[in-house]
């Protein structure tokens, strides 16, 4: 049994068909890992906006591929503190506040992939239950799936009680 054909013609389309195999294997591999990074909780500190504000809202964010998500919810927390807010901002993860009590305001920001919101994001708000009316302000961000991954959120913000 000859592994390598004789025929010209063959040995092209064997060596085309072996080319894409590898691209289709390799890119392949990058979605799995880049699916895995953008799922991954990522812990940040608390940083204030404002310290001297006289509500108070939480931000909390999806870290993404890129800073968009978190330039975008800074630029968002910088626009309430220049409105009086306090602003506490975080990412969301396992050591994100999950007693919202002393808040005014939730701010959750972040990404979209394949029309959805990020799983990190959704894992939050999973975790925080019953958000018991709080104000609740969404930040999707992509680019033509936007509205599709916005009423997921919003549908479950609304399902946890929380007022947009």
């Amino acid at each position: 049994m000859k592994l390598w054909p004789q025929k010209k013609w063959k040995q092209a389309f064997l060596v085309l068909f072996l080319a894409v195999l590898v691209v289709v294997a390799a890119i392949g591999s990058i979605g799995l890992y880049a699916s895995s990074a953008v799922n991954k909780d990522v812990v940040s500190g608390i940083s204030v906006v404002n310290p001297s504000g006289s509500k108070t809202a939480l931000v909390v964010y999806q870290a993404g591929l890129t800073a968009y998500p978190k330039d975008t919810s800074y630029a968002f927390a910088n626009g309430l503190a220049a409105s009086g807010w306090r602003v506490r901002i975080t990412t969301a993860s396992s050591q994100a506040p999950s007693n919202l009590s002393k808040y005014s305001l939730l701010v959750l920001g972040f990404p979209t992939y394949s029309s959805a919101p990020g799983q990190t994001i959704v894992r939050y708000l999973d975790r925080l239950g019953d958000l018991h009316g709080i104000n609740t302000a969404i930040i999707a961000l992509a680019s033509s799936t936007l509205q599709r991954s916005a009423d997921v959120m919003t549908q479950k913000v609304q399902a946890a009680n929380g007022t947009l």
